[in-house]
């Protein structure tokens, strides 16, 4: 990693730094939050839509944090798009 100054980033803040995208890793840990999962027409224990908000957020308000899973044929997770929405619009969301 390239900088420039008189200050040297320290060991994390180089760990973290992917050159390739010029860009730093970050990691979602919701905590202390409301989780509401959806397994839509899957018959396994796989859910395909997992939801987060603050535990006092009602299912039809703006601010949740929405994942969609996606499985093989072997039931492996092979993609995870985001979208914020609401739970209850949870299958129309925007996922990117």
């Amino acid at each position: 990693m390239k900088f420039e100054g008189a200050v040297k980033p320290d060991s994390i803040s180089v760990d973290s730094y992917e050159a390739d995208l010029s860009a730093s890793r970050t990691t979602d840990i919701p905590n202390n939050m409301h989780k509401m999962l959806d397994y839509a027409d899957r018959t396994d224990s796989n859910p395909v839509y997992i939801g987060f908000a603050p535990r006092t957020l009602a299912e039809d308000a703006e601010g949740w944090l929405l994942y969609k899973l996606t499985y093989d044929a072997s039931d492996r997770v092979t993609e995870v798009k985001i979208a914020y929405d609401t739970w209850s619009n949870r299958i129309g969301a925007s996922y990117g």
